[in-house]
């Protein structure tokens, strides 16, 4: 009985072991010939760099940044906007990314408003960043220098 017990423990153990994978070419998941690759690149946008679109508080106006020198084939593209750039408490916010925020007006009357920062692809790799104001107030807000992070994964 005791000689059918490890005959069958090392089968069942034999079993185990060898349906394990290890990523190689026998596994049908696994492809060498389509690896992911990396491609990231740090944006400076200066505040003069903003391009308005359409009219100062009109309805629909944003501020826009075009940049079209990424290396762009079937891939997967993500942005990222600094916080605290430079400083020991910089972080990486994925876009779209919005800020929320209160003014307080000399009255001393609290106007709440929103930034949103977001992006667009083009078929050719150009990359769109857009700013939106709330309530479309253009004149009141301009962005600044801000910096961005773009990772592209193909």
């Amino acid at each position: 009985m005791k000689t059918i017990k490890l005959i069958a423990f090392a089968i069942f153990s034999f079993a185990v072991l060898n349906s394990c994978t290890d990523g190689t070419s026998d596994d049908p998941y696994y492809d060498e010939t389509n690896q992911e690759r990396w491609y990231t690149e740090k944006l400076e946008v200066r505040a003069g760099d903003w391009e308005l679109i359409g009219l100062e508080d009109e309805i629909g106006s944003y501020y826009q940044y075009i940049f079209d020198g990424f290396p762009y084939v079937d891939g997967i593209i993500n942005v990222y906007m600094y916080q605290n750039y430079g400083t020991n408490s910089e972080m990486q916010l994925p876009l779209p990314y919005t800020h929320y925020g209160v003014d307080i007006k000399d009255n001393g009357e609290e106007v709440p408003y929103s930034i949103q920062y977001s992006y667009d692809i083009a078929k050719d790799g150009t990359i769109a960043l857009k700013v939106y104001v709330s309530d479309y107030y253009t004149s009141l807000f301009r962005p600044g220098t801000e910096h961005f992070r773009v990772a592209i994964i193909y």
